[in-house]
């Protein structure tokens, strides 16, 4: 009698060799599949928190419109802004974001809050600022923040630590991630740039910060506009 032909072949099963062969392939055809998912969803993340950070920009100016100064940072991590209501004047000149001040979301795409900083002498209540006033803040095109710079005076500026949530890699060698320190270093410079890999390529490592900054002009054209300004 003729034997019966198997889905395995006749009467046998996959041998170890084939086994792996099959396991290769698919393999091979899963991370084809995956990885393509995978840029998709870091180029929706970068777009809805950049997004996100024009939104919150916008609410800045809004707010400076309704109460003639900007507001103060968050430090207490309720989403409120905090001020010695004293002096009116800012607790810290860099903190969180004040997302329930301005009625917004409180993270980026990768759940992470926004780095926030402002000119003091624009957020304080007394005196208000006038169209004298100045920014103070420099962001630059790497960490040692030599000329040519994106700006000098920007008034306040918001910071996304990106999809690494600010924990970049020192590979390949030290000072590297110089450019992602000197967004969280607590000072008035900042560094603004495409993103770079961990490579010898970049002398100053991974950097993957999205950063949008508020400029005095714009803001005092808004407000002479609407009459808050002389």
């Amino acid at each position: 009698m003729r034997t019966p032909f198997t889905l395995f072949g006749r009467n046998k099963g996959f041998t170890l060799v084939e086994m792996a062969i099959v396991l290769v392939i698919v393999g091979f055809l899963i991370s084809a599949f995956l990885v393509p998912l995978a840029a998709q969803k870091d180029l929706k993340d970068y777009s809805e928190t950049r997004r996100l950070l024009e939104v919150y920009k916008e609410a800045l100016m809004g707010y400076a419109l309704t109460n003639r100064h900007l507001p103060c940072p968050d430090i207490t991590n309720d989403g409120v802004e905090d001020f010695n209501v004293g002096t009116g004047d800012c607790s810290v000149a860099e903190g969180n974001l004040p997302w329930a001040t301005l009625s917004l979301p409180d993270t980026d795409a990768w759940e992470q809050t926004f780095i926030y900083r402002v000119t003091p002498t624009f957020s304080d209540r007394n005196p208000l600022f006038n169209l004298s006033t100045t920014g103070a803040l420099r962001i630059c095109n790497q960490a040692a923040c030599t000329s040519p710079r994106l700006t000098d005076a920007a008034i306040a500026i918001i910071v996304s630590r990106g999809k690494n949530r600010g924990v970049c890699s020192t590979l390949p060698s030290l000072p590297a991630c110089a450019d992602e320190r000197a967004n969280d270093n607590i000072d008035n410079d900042f560094v603004s740039h495409e993103p770079t890999a961990r490579t010898t390529l970049n002398p100053n490592g991974e950097y993957d910060d999205i950063v949008v900054w508020l400029s005095g002009n714009v803001l005092m054209n808004r407000m002479v506009a609407a009459g808050q300004l002389p």
